[in-house]
């Protein structure tokens, strides 16, 4: 099979990939954007910033319609329509992905949908619905991405236990959700749960909540979670967790004692990993971090 040579070819179609995408190819030089998935955008778009971002606006309106009772504005008790939710979050979604179509036709950016695997250090074959496709190329960006952490321990195979991916979804509004890490993501996702009714609990193993942020901007996000989620609980860790019936049986524990809790589901928020696995990477003189993140230099670039 012939080569499809190119001078850069970037795996990863999210903001990195497509950014970095547009601007070689503004620059001259010929481009392909290699994309997993059907369509441009990355987990920001699809599974990240974008959705949480929507779903955070539209609770909002919740909250504003509870809290201009103070002001003697009085609605009568919202109806929450998950399906419609759902429908508008991804209309937005569909329509900044159509927007990044557009943008890489309008540079030239060839893009090609399919799984990217490195042969060698100027080879990519890419997996796509109509075969294989291989690229030689002079230079190559890797912009794959991350996804949820999902500790072997909490992974019980049961759908009460979601990450990011399956909460952003809004399946249901279950009564109690315990949410496992106190960063942005568990806090931004706790946000439109208890706005939406749940009993929102959050246990951070660390002392603070959103630990290492500005606290200028730690108050405000702390000040709404003491009045509208059930409890903040710092310095509290997982042990075990074990399917209960319909519920998710919680072992905790904080300052040396455990206690057994039952939550409808569990929200695991502890973090995100690379996504360097069958990328082809030890065919390459790419190496990696323990942590499994590509080693770079200061300007971005590999050993290879």
């Amino acid at each position: 099979m012939d080569k499809i040579k190119v001078d850069l070819v970037i795996v990863g179609g999210g903001p990195g990939g497509y950014a970095a995408a547009f601007y070689a190819a503004d620059k001259g030089k010929q481009v392909i954007l290699v994309e997993k998935e059907p369509k441009l955008g990355g987990v920001c778009l699809h599974k990240g910033c974008i959705p949480s971002k929507a779903l955070l606006q539209a609770t909002s309106l919740l909250r504003e319609s509870m809290e201009a009772r103070s002001q003697g504005i009085i609605f009568e008790k919202p109806k929450v329509d998950l399906e419609r939710l759902r429908v508008w979050k991804n209309s937005i979604i569909d329509r900044l992905a159509n927007g990044i179509d557009g943008l890489a036709k309008k540079r030239n950016v060839t893009v090609i949908n399919g799984r990217g695997y490195f042969e060698d250090s100027q080879t990519l074959r890419v997996e796509t619905s109509t075969g294989q496709k291989f690229i030689n190329f002079n230079h190559a960006i890797i912009a794959v991405g991350s996804s949820p952490s999902m500790p072997k321990a909490f992974d019980l195979g049961n759908p009460r236990i979601m990450t990011s991916n399956e909460a952003l979804e809004i399946e249901d509004i279950p009564e109690t959700l315990l949410i496992v890490g106190g960063g942005y993501i568990g806090m931004e996702l706790g946000t439109v749960y208890a706005t939406l009714g749940s009993k929102v609990t959050v246990i951070e193993a660390m002392d603070k909540i959103l630990g290492g942020a500005d606290p200028d901007l730690i108050a405000p996000v702390l000040a709404y979670a003491r009045r509208y989620f059930h409890e903040l609980r710092p310095s509290t860790k997982v042990v075990e967790m074990a399917t209960k019936g319909k519920k998710i049986e919680v072992r905790l524990e904080s300052s040396g004692k455990e206690s057994i809790e039952l939550f409808d589901k569990v929200l695991v928020a502890i973090g995100r990993v690379p996504n360097n696995t069958d990328l082809g990477l030890e065919n390459t003189k790419i190496k990696l971090d323990q942590k499994g993140f590509i080693q770079v230099n200061h300007q971005q670039q590999t050993d290879d």
